[in-house]
Protein backbone atom coordinates (compact mmCIF):
# COMPACT_ATOMS: atom_id res chain seq x y z
CA UNK A 1 0.00 0.00 0.00
CA UNK A 2 2.57 2.68 0.59
CA UNK A 3 4.80 1.64 -2.20
CA UNK A 4 1.41 2.28 -4.70
CA UNK A 5 1.04 5.55 -2.78
CA UNK A 6 4.24 6.64 -3.62
CA UNK A 7 4.11 5.87 -7.05
CA UNK A 8 0.98 7.84 -7.10
CA UNK A 9 2.22 11.26 -5.19
CA UNK A 10 5.76 11.25 -6.86
CA UNK A 11 3.74 11.47 -10.27
CA UNK A 12 2.40 15.75 -9.08
CA UNK A 13 4.42 18.76 -7.95
CA UNK A 14 1.46 19.50 -5.96
CA UNK A 15 0.80 16.34 -3.97
CA UNK A 16 5.05 16.34 -3.40
CA UNK A 17 4.44 20.11 -2.23
CA UNK A 18 1.62 19.15 0.38
CA UNK A 19 3.61 15.90 1.88
CA UNK A 20 6.35 18.42 1.54
CA UNK A 21 4.57 21.13 3.59
CA UNK A 22 2.71 18.51 6.02
CA UNK A 23 6.24 17.38 7.46
CA UNK A 24 7.51 21.23 8.04
CA UNK A 25 4.01 21.64 10.17
CA UNK A 26 4.88 18.15 11.95
CA UNK A 27 8.19 19.56 12.45
CA UNK A 28 6.98 23.01 13.70
CA UNK A 29 4.90 21.55 16.23
CA UNK A 30 7.29 19.06 17.76
CA UNK A 31 10.03 22.71 18.29
CA UNK A 32 6.90 24.31 19.53
CA UNK A 33 6.74 21.50 21.93
CA UNK A 34 10.31 21.27 22.72
CA UNK A 35 10.74 25.24 22.96
CA UNK A 36 7.38 25.94 25.51
CA UNK A 37 7.95 28.07 28.02
CA UNK A 38 11.52 28.48 27.32
CA UNK A 39 12.66 26.19 30.29
CA UNK A 40 15.23 24.37 27.93
CA UNK A 41 18.69 26.50 27.82
CA UNK A 42 20.17 24.78 24.64
CA UNK A 43 16.73 25.79 22.79
CA UNK A 44 15.20 29.20 23.40
CA UNK A 45 12.64 30.22 21.85
CA UNK A 46 14.88 32.61 19.67
CA UNK A 47 16.33 29.42 17.91
CA UNK A 48 12.65 27.59 17.89
CA UNK A 49 11.22 30.47 15.51
CA UNK A 50 14.30 30.42 13.78
CA UNK A 51 14.11 26.79 13.01
CA UNK A 52 10.44 26.73 12.30
CA UNK A 53 10.79 29.54 9.50
CA UNK A 54 14.08 27.42 7.86
CA UNK A 55 12.12 24.54 8.34
CA UNK A 56 8.58 26.27 6.93
CA UNK A 57 10.48 27.59 4.02
CA UNK A 58 12.10 24.54 3.18
CA UNK A 59 8.99 22.76 2.86
CA UNK A 60 7.76 25.09 0.47
CA UNK A 61 11.15 25.38 -2.03
CA UNK A 62 12.13 21.56 -1.79
CA UNK A 63 9.44 19.89 -3.77
CA UNK A 64 11.17 22.21 -6.76
CA UNK A 65 14.42 20.85 -6.25
CA UNK A 66 12.72 17.08 -5.75
CA UNK A 67 10.61 17.36 -8.93
CA UNK A 68 13.87 19.38 -11.58
CA UNK A 69 16.31 16.47 -10.08
CA UNK A 70 13.12 13.66 -10.58
CA UNK A 71 12.93 14.67 -14.02
CA UNK A 72 16.72 14.38 -14.33
CA UNK A 73 16.87 10.85 -12.76
CA UNK A 74 19.11 12.14 -9.87
CA UNK A 75 17.68 10.52 -6.98
CA UNK A 76 14.84 7.87 -6.15
CA UNK A 77 11.43 10.01 -5.82
CA UNK A 78 9.79 6.97 -3.82
CA UNK A 79 12.79 6.90 -1.07
CA UNK A 80 12.58 11.17 -0.76
CA UNK A 81 8.57 10.15 0.00
CA UNK A 82 8.94 7.53 2.57
CA UNK A 83 11.39 9.29 4.15
CA UNK A 84 9.02 12.58 4.48
CA UNK A 85 6.17 9.99 5.24
CA UNK A 86 8.13 8.09 8.11
CA UNK A 87 9.45 11.77 9.49
CA UNK A 88 5.83 12.94 9.82
CA UNK A 89 4.61 9.94 11.61
CA UNK A 90 7.59 9.80 14.30
CA UNK A 91 7.21 14.02 14.67
CA UNK A 92 3.23 13.18 15.69
CA UNK A 93 3.94 9.77 17.60
CA UNK A 94 6.29 12.05 19.67
CA UNK A 95 4.58 14.75 20.10
CA UNK A 96 1.12 13.37 20.76
CA UNK A 97 3.24 10.42 23.14
CA UNK A 98 4.79 13.87 24.95
CA UNK A 99 1.39 14.99 25.61
CA UNK A 100 0.46 11.69 27.66
CA UNK A 101 3.56 11.54 29.46
CA UNK A 102 2.95 15.05 30.39
CA UNK A 103 -0.34 13.91 32.65
CA UNK A 104 1.48 11.07 33.58
CA UNK A 105 3.76 13.56 36.56
CA UNK A 106 1.27 16.20 36.80
CA UNK A 107 2.26 18.51 34.17
CA UNK A 108 -1.38 19.33 32.78
CA UNK A 109 -4.35 20.31 34.01
CA UNK A 110 -2.55 21.57 36.47
CA UNK A 111 -4.83 25.09 38.51
CA UNK A 112 -3.19 27.35 40.54
CA UNK A 113 -4.62 27.58 44.07
CA UNK A 114 -5.07 31.12 43.70
CA UNK A 115 -7.07 30.74 40.19
CA UNK A 116 -9.07 27.75 41.52
CA UNK A 117 -10.66 29.61 44.95
CA UNK A 118 -11.96 32.17 42.67
CA UNK A 119 -15.81 32.37 41.58
CA UNK A 120 -16.66 30.66 38.61
CA UNK A 121 -17.95 33.55 36.59
CA UNK A 122 -14.86 35.24 37.41
CA UNK A 123 -12.39 32.50 35.66
CA UNK A 124 -11.64 32.07 32.18
CA UNK A 125 -12.75 29.55 29.40
CA UNK A 126 -8.86 28.31 29.75
CA UNK A 127 -9.00 28.14 33.60
CA UNK A 128 -12.29 26.31 33.81
CA UNK A 129 -11.41 24.01 31.00
CA UNK A 130 -8.47 22.88 32.85
CA UNK A 131 -9.75 22.56 36.04
CA UNK A 132 -12.47 20.19 34.60
CA UNK A 133 -10.29 18.17 33.41
CA UNK A 134 -8.04 18.01 36.32
CA UNK A 135 -10.89 17.70 38.22
CA UNK A 136 -10.41 13.47 37.92
CA UNK A 137 -7.03 12.38 37.83
CA UNK A 138 -8.21 8.86 36.59
CA UNK A 139 -10.02 10.41 33.67
CA UNK A 140 -6.66 12.05 32.83
CA UNK A 141 -4.38 8.78 32.90
CA UNK A 142 -7.24 7.10 30.60
CA UNK A 143 -6.57 10.19 28.05
CA UNK A 144 -2.88 9.93 28.50
CA UNK A 145 -2.81 6.19 27.70
CA UNK A 146 -4.63 6.78 24.50
CA UNK A 147 -2.07 9.31 23.73
CA UNK A 148 0.78 7.31 24.34
CA UNK A 149 -0.85 3.56 22.73
CA UNK A 150 -2.32 5.47 20.13
CA UNK A 151 1.01 7.37 18.72
CA UNK A 152 2.89 4.09 19.49
CA UNK A 153 0.61 2.54 16.64
CA UNK A 154 1.76 5.45 14.69
CA UNK A 155 5.03 3.97 13.79
CA UNK A 156 3.75 0.62 12.71
CA UNK A 157 1.99 0.42 9.16
CA UNK A 158 -0.22 -2.85 10.15
CA UNK A 159 -1.73 -0.08 12.65
CA UNK A 160 -1.27 3.25 11.23
CA UNK A 161 -5.02 3.73 10.24
CA UNK A 162 -6.30 2.29 13.97
CA UNK A 163 -3.64 4.96 15.39
CA UNK A 164 -4.65 7.54 12.99
CA UNK A 165 -8.56 7.95 13.43
CA UNK A 166 -8.04 7.02 17.61
CA UNK A 167 -6.37 10.49 17.26
CA UNK A 168 -8.05 12.16 14.58
CA UNK A 169 -11.33 12.12 16.80
CA UNK A 170 -9.23 13.07 20.01
CA UNK A 171 -7.78 15.79 18.22
CA UNK A 172 -10.58 17.35 16.31
CA UNK A 173 -12.37 17.66 19.88
CA UNK A 174 -9.29 19.12 21.49
CA UNK A 175 -9.18 21.60 18.50
CA UNK A 176 -12.48 22.71 19.21
CA UNK A 177 -12.32 22.90 23.21
CA UNK A 178 -9.01 25.31 22.50
CA UNK A 179 -11.31 27.05 19.87
CA UNK A 180 -14.46 27.32 21.50
CA UNK A 181 -13.19 27.71 25.15
CA UNK A 182 -10.59 30.50 24.59
CA UNK A 183 -7.44 28.52 25.45
CA UNK A 184 -3.99 29.84 24.41
CA UNK A 185 -2.83 30.51 21.20
CA UNK A 186 0.06 28.06 21.47
CA UNK A 187 -2.33 25.28 22.82
CA UNK A 188 -5.07 26.21 19.68
CA UNK A 189 -1.99 25.44 17.06
CA UNK A 190 -0.65 22.55 18.26
CA UNK A 191 -3.87 21.00 18.48
CA UNK A 192 -4.33 21.76 14.65
CA UNK A 193 -0.94 21.28 13.67
CA UNK A 194 -1.21 17.28 14.82
CA UNK A 195 -5.14 17.30 13.21
CA UNK A 196 -3.80 18.06 10.26
CA UNK A 197 -0.95 15.88 9.88
CA UNK A 198 -2.99 12.61 11.40
CA UNK A 199 -5.99 13.71 9.00
CA UNK A 200 -2.94 13.18 6.76
CA UNK A 201 -2.20 9.82 7.57
CA UNK A 202 -6.16 8.85 7.03
CA UNK A 203 -6.52 10.40 3.95
CA UNK A 204 -3.49 8.33 2.17
CA UNK A 205 -5.80 4.88 2.70
CA UNK A 206 -9.25 7.16 2.15
CA UNK A 207 -10.10 4.12 -0.47
CA UNK A 208 -9.39 1.28 2.07
CA UNK A 209 -11.70 3.66 4.76
CA UNK A 210 -14.85 4.02 1.73
CA UNK A 211 -13.95 0.17 1.24
CA UNK A 212 -14.51 -0.80 4.95
CA UNK A 213 -17.15 1.36 5.99
CA UNK A 214 -19.27 1.86 2.82
CA UNK A 215 -18.87 -0.99 0.88
CA UNK A 216 -18.14 -4.21 3.29
CA UNK A 217 -21.86 -5.80 3.55
CA UNK A 218 -22.12 -6.36 7.49
CA UNK A 219 -22.74 -9.54 9.25
CA UNK A 220 -24.76 -7.83 12.16
CA UNK A 221 -28.51 -9.24 12.57
CA UNK A 222 -31.32 -7.30 11.37
CA UNK A 223 -35.04 -7.14 10.79
CA UNK A 224 -36.33 -7.46 7.21
CA UNK A 225 -39.10 -5.38 6.03
CA UNK A 226 -40.66 -6.13 2.72
CA UNK A 227 -41.29 -2.51 2.18
CA UNK A 228 -38.32 0.24 1.80
CA UNK A 229 -40.53 2.92 2.77
CA UNK A 230 -41.41 1.50 6.27
CA UNK A 231 -37.88 0.51 6.99
CA UNK A 232 -36.90 4.31 5.89
CA UNK A 233 -39.67 5.83 8.32
CA UNK A 234 -38.71 3.93 11.12
CA UNK A 235 -35.26 4.64 10.35
CA UNK A 236 -36.48 8.72 10.46
CA UNK A 237 -38.45 8.19 13.62
CA UNK A 238 -35.20 7.46 15.36
CA UNK A 239 -34.20 10.79 15.37
CA UNK A 240 -36.99 12.92 14.54
CA UNK A 241 -39.30 10.82 18.00
CA UNK A 242 -36.08 12.28 20.41
CA UNK A 243 -36.50 16.02 18.91
CA UNK A 244 -40.64 15.80 19.74
CA UNK A 245 -40.43 14.63 23.19
CA UNK A 246 -37.43 16.72 23.83
CA UNK A 247 -39.78 19.82 22.64
CA UNK A 248 -42.88 17.99 24.98
CA UNK A 249 -40.35 18.56 28.12
CA UNK A 250 -39.46 21.89 26.63
CA UNK A 251 -42.99 23.04 26.79
CA UNK A 252 -43.35 21.47 30.44
CA UNK A 253 -41.01 24.28 31.61
CA UNK A 254 -42.51 27.33 30.97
Amino acid sequence: MLEQTSLVIQSSIGKKTFTSIIFGLELTALLLLLGNGGNIRWLPPVMVFSLIGIFLLTAIFFPLIWQFLEKKQKINSMSIYDFLYSGIRYCLAFNIAAFGWKKFYGLQFIVPEEISNMPMNQQTGEWLTWFYFGYSHAFGLIIAVVQIVGGYLLLFRKTLLIGAIILFSMLFNLTLINLFYQMNAGALLQSVLLTIGVLFLIILDFKKLVVFFLKTKSNLPHIKFKSKILQNILRVSAIVLPLLFTIYLKSLVH
